[in-house]
């Protein structure tokens, strides 16, 4: 049982720090796509970082997913979220 609250005492923050910075990297990466040519897709860079804060690794690979993975589909500019 010890064994058990000792991980937990570790792994939780790690996990708290581990979102916090995935967060402020897609939120980077999501004010360089806004800019870009490319544009950003459906949500705002702060909300991006949101949903990777909230989601964690999911959140995470939605972002990716949708923003850098060959699923993403080639639309006009028009479409992004500006």
């Amino acid at each position: 049982m010890t064994l058990v609250i000792g991980l937990a005492t570790i792994l939780i923050p790690l996990s708290f720090i581990m979102d916090i910075i995935l967060a402020l990297a897609v939120n980077r990466d999501a004010k360089q796509l806004q800019t870009s040519t490319f544009g950003l897709f459906l949500l705002s860079p702060f909300v991006w970082g949101w949903v990777v804060f909230t989601f964690g690794i999911a959140g995470f690979a939605l972002y990716w997913a949708i923003h850098h993975s060959s699923l993403r589909p080639n639309m006009s500019p028009q479409n992004h979220y500006q």
